[in-house]
């Protein structure tokens, strides 16, 4: 069973585990949640849905023991992820996140990792659009959207990702709306205005000399914008 996501009303960073030093791994997962990390964020790539490579269920695994109280939000960027929902869900996994243009049976798999005990989530690329996913929202508990096209980099779709956290915001006020891609100080602010509350941060808060000092400005973005979620 996963651990609980708790309200969505408090901002969360989570860093993201693909732009950490990989010799020191565990040091700089450490020094991110002792710095204030509730979430780790893992980015799987499988070099067709995304055209880059990154890591598998045992990297989440091996991480798990370490980090028995941190949220292990796992964002799938893999074609089929109906084949590869259960080694995630065995290795420790809390989120399960999962792009619809990557399944041609979006809800099932949404059920699957649901009926896991784990928390089912949807991937927004700056191309799929917020009623592409409507269907699913009530039996998801995240939504992602992408500030870039994953793997691809290029510009940041501002405008777009900042429309569709409003537009998610209202007809889904229970999700935590995470943003991906670029998040950082100078544009945190915006998107927790929109309606997000939890940011994913890679070289942001892995780069840094102080990950502490990284991550609580990130959440001071939140002030002087209040975080106000309709009920």
């Amino acid at each position: 069973m996963g651990l609980s996501l708790g309200n969505n009303d408090r901002i969360i960073v989570s860093p993201s585990v693909a732009k950490a030093n990989f010799l020191h791994l565990g040091k700089d997962l450490e020094a991110a949640v002792d710095g204030g990390a509730d979430w780790l964020h893992f980015s799987v790539q499988d070099g067709r849905m995304v055209p880059k490579i990154s890591f598998g269920a045992p990297l989440v695994a091996a991480c798990r023991d370490s980090f028995p109280r941190t949220i292990f939000d796992v964002k799938l960027g893999c074609i089929e992820p109906e084949a590869r929902v259960g080694d995630f869900i065995k290795a420790g996994a809390d989120i399960i996140s999962v792009h619809p243009e990557a399944t041609l049976q979006l809800g099932a798999v949404i059920n699957k990792i649901a009926e896991s005990g784990v928390s089912p989530g949807v991937v927004l690329n700056p191309g799929t659009s917020v009623n592409m996913v409507e269907g699913v929202l009530d039996q998801c508990e995240i939504a992602v959207v992408m500030l870039v096209n994953p793997g691809y980099g290029g510009p940041k779709y501002m405008k777009q990702a900042v429309s569709k956290i409003k537009q998610l915001r209202e007809v889904a006020p229970h999700l935590h709306i995470s943003v991906d891609g670029g998040v950082s100080e100078k544009n945190a602010a915006e998107l927790i205005a929109a309606g997000a509350n939890v940011l994913v941060a890679g070289g942001g808060v892995f780069k840094a000399t102080d990950k502490r000092a990284a991550i609580s400005a990130l959440k001071a973005s939140a002030t002087p914008f209040s975080l106000s979620i309709p009920r």
